[in-house]
């Protein structure tokens, strides 16, 4: 063979096995790649894991909480029912006292002179006049602070039975009232809360259940409004012939489009790690399209936002006619 076939050749050769290798790194490129891409699948799966875990235990602690909490609020209801009912007593006892201390005042003017300034002493030393004027007042603070602890006990017992499936009618601002008032720790001193609640129709619904989403979208506006001038939630209420419409807006901090997108998606959240599930809204919208509604939400960076719910009042005859 001459020395131009051996060039021919290896070249030939040199090429075969440039290709060889080009494909062997070709290959072993996409394989690493293909790995890498597994990898990172599995560590998202594994963070997802790790986090429906963490709401697993966090609904088992929730719902070990609202069996307590229901508990608590029976037994908190029964010595509250006969507190009740002495100070009840206590006030008619007060009326039949009342006439004593004014029947004496009256006969002591027939008294000696010494008896008399007898039952002054006493009357002075005891400050009669001073119990008389303050018992009526102290009966009723009394009585209002007992109807404030059993409309807490009311609110307790009714979001520990969330999980309720039954329906019924309602009126959805009776349940905006009930939730306020179990929020009422929370929002006080900390936002100023505007209401214009219009009556509106009565729908066939879960009330419990809606309750929870007023209260997921009323602390999600309150956290939102957090150290923001003058922080302002607004809620409102109206109907059509055909809708009832409930809308919370706040002050607050606003979202961008991007988050806007995702912030009914399950797990998802703005919040720092370890502050929140991302499931309140989810669970929120999950609830209002299981009563045939809809959630949406209206934002402005810097501005605020609404959050408006639809629900239709024809699902309550639908639903009365299937019943019957």
């Amino acid at each position: 063979m001459d020395t131009q076939d051996q060039e021919n050749a290896y070249k030939i050769a040199y090429e075969r096995e440039k290709r060889a290798r080009l494909k062997a790194e070709d290959l072993l490129e996409t394989k690493a790649r293909e790995i890498f891409l597994q990898n990172d699948q599995l560590r998202e799966n594994y963070d997802l894991l790790k986090k429906q875990q963490s709401i697993i235990l966090q609904n088992d602690k929730l719902a070990t909480i609202g069996t307590l909490a229901a508990g608590m609020a029976h037994e908190i209801n029964n010595p509250l029912a006969f507190v009740k009912s002495n100070i009840e007593s206590l006030g008619r006892y007060h009326a039949s006292y009342s006439r004593l201390v004014s029947f004496i005042k009256e006969v002591s003017t027939h008294l000696p002179e010494a008896e008399q300034n007898n039952l002054k002493a006493l009357f002075d030393e005891e400050d009669i006049d001073f119990i008389q004027e303050d018992l009526p007042d102290l009966m009723v603070d009394t009585i209002e602070g007992l109807t404030r602890v059993r409309d807490i006990v009311m609110n307790l017992r009714s979001f520990a039975r969330t999980q309720s499936s039954d329906r019924c009618a309602a009126h959805v601002v009776d349940g905006l009232h009930s939730t306020l008032k179990l929020l009422n720790s929370e929002l006080k001193n900390a936002v100023s809360v505007k209401l214009n609640l219009a009556p509106v129709h009565e729908i066939y619904c879960n009330p419990n259940a809606l309750n929870q989403v007023f209260l997921n979208l009323i602390i999600n506006a309150k956290h939102a409004t957090e150290g923001r001038e003058n922080p302002t939630i607004e809620i409102t209420s109206r109907d059509t012939p055909s809708e009832v419409i409930i809308e919370v807006t706040d002050n607050g901090c606003g979202m961008p489009p991007e988050v806007q997108k995702e912030i009914f998606s399950p797990f998802y959240t703005t919040k720092p790690v370890g502050s929140g599930t991302g499931m309140g809204l989810a669970i929120a919208y999950g609830i209002i399209k299981d009563h045939e509604g809809e959630i949406s939400v209206k934002s402005t960076e810097g501005q605020g936002t609404t959050f408006t719910i639809t629900l239709p009042i024809h699902a309550t005859k639908e639903i009365e006619q299937t019943d019957n």
